[in-house]
């Protein structure tokens, strides 16, 4: 038992901390054009979220994280790939024939990866403006999307949308649905 309670100490210690700030990256896009933290930064809330090819939740997010895309302008969304070279054709052969609204970045090296301590993907981390980390989640599972939403709603300012529950009162921190 001790040694379980050592294990996932340590491995705590390695995930960034919230309120972290990110540390800077210069990856390349699908165009090959590198593209910088801090040229992402400064609009709103960012959701940095390591995916591949090979892994279906990283698959499974996706349509969730183009939703919160396309339904908060001020939110971009980023894609890390952690593909190998010989991977990264099948990986942008997949986005392209789903016409996403994020954008999509290389780390075929995984050298920025292992910078933020991600072993298994998907990791996601939604940064305020400021790229300070406010959030971190390992895995996709349904409602996790929910969850980013949340994030996401509280860094833009916005009050929670009101529960279509009528019994669940909101407290007047609500606002209902455009």
């Amino acid at each position: 038992m001790r040694k379980i309670f050592i294990v996932i100490a340590l491995m705590m210690m390695l995930l960034p901390l919230v309120a972290d700030v990110m540390p800077e990256f210069k990856l390349p896009d699908m165009d090959m054009e590198d593209v910088t933290l801090k040229s992402l930064l400064g609009k709103g809330p960012v959701i940095i979220d390591f995916w591949a090819d090979y892994c279906r939740p990283c698959k499974e997010a996706m349509p969730a994280l183009d939703e919160l895309a396309k339904k908060y302008e001020e939110l971009t969304v980023v894609m890390i790939s952690i593909d190998a070279p010989k991977a990264q054709s099948r990986a942008k052969s997949y986005l392209r024939s789903k016409n996403f609204d994020f954008i999509t970045l290389f780390d075929p090296d995984k050298n920025y990866a292992k910078r933020m301590n991600v072993v298994n993907p998907p990791h996601s981390f939604i940064l305020n403006a400021e790229g300070e980390i406010v959030y971190s989640h390992v895995g996709f599972e349904s409602g996790t999307e929910q969850i980013y939403e949340k994030h996401v709603r509280q860094i833009l300012g916005l009050k929670k949308p009101c529960s279509e529950n009528p019994d669940e009162d909101c407290d007047g921190d609500c606002e209902e649905e455009e």
